[in-house]
């Protein structure tokens, strides 16, 4: 059966302008080649070369999936910003639902999961051109993605809307939906973020989990209390602290071998 293709005139009525991309190396390293481009501009592609992820990681990008970029140009310094990740993951929820009537979770801080498995992923990265900050969010979703297509070492921890509904997703449609709720994201950035970290914190399958707080060669063993503000992670250390992560990984007990 064959995969259906990402179509630039499927865009024509688009609130961002999206240029649709037959490959590229990584669609976020593509804007930071085009900082130029007007607030919103976005690209997307069905396959990734290079495709990056948090802590310096590749992110795999085989054909099938939806990888998408928007470059914005908000009217703010960095440092109120810290909560853009987490209102992305809830924009993309948002259109996940809207498409495919699949409702996943929020693994913190920035990816969607199924069935404990991963189905999204987010890289959020803040650049400065001539003195004026972007930011650029990334988003790649395993939309019609085979396992087999996953390097080994995925396929067990990986899930894509095609297996999920059992059924092929047309990516056109999905990512109309996702560029639709980053546009309502943007125009919420900073005048909604209570509501949108709620809604974030009501999805997040790391609160109220055992977890292990990862930093270096430290593992830490803590408790997810609830989320803050600014997306930051607020657990309790076993000797009774707490403390506010925004850096760094944690894995949540159950998922993904932590047991």
């Amino acid at each position: 059966m064959q995969i259906p293709q990402l179509r630039q005139e499927a865009f024509a009525d688009s609130p961002f302008p999206v240029q649709v991309l037959r490959e590229t190396d990584s669609t976020n390293d593509a804007l930071k080649r085009m900082c130029h481009a007007p607030h919103g501009t976005a690209l997307v592609t069905g396959r990734q070369t290079k495709g990056r992820g948090r802590l310096g990681r590749s992110f795999s990008s085989p054909e099938g999936g939806v990888y998408l970029s928007v470059l914005l140009k908000p009217n703010a310094p960095a440092s109120e910003l810290l909560h853009l990740t987490a209102m992305a993951a809830v924009a993309v929820r948002r259109a996940i639902i809207d498409c495919c009537g699949v409702t996943p979770e929020i693994k913190w801080t920035n990816d969607l999961v199924y069935g404990g498995r991963k189905l999204c992923g987010i890289l959020t990265e803040l650049v400065r051109k001539d003195g004026a900050l972007c930011a650029i969010l990334g988003i790649g979703v395993n939309c019609n993605t085979e396992a087999a297509c996953f390097p080994q070492e995925v396929r067990k921890i990986a899930v894509s809307l095609r297996e999920i509904t059992g059924r092929l997703i047309d990516p056109n449609d999905l990512a109309r939906c996702m560029v639709r709720r980053l546009f309502e994201m943007d125009a919420a950035l900073l005048t909604e973020k209570k509501a949108w970290m709620a809604e974030y914190a009501a999805a997040c399958v790391t609160v109220g989990k055992p977890v292990r707080v990862i930093s270096g060669t430290e593992r830490s063993p803590a408790f997810a209390e609830g989320i803050d503000e600014n997306g930051a992670l607020l657990v309790r250390w076993e000797n009774g602290e707490t403390a506010a992560i925004t850096t760094g990984e944690v894995s949540v007990r159950g998922m993904n071998g932590y047991i």
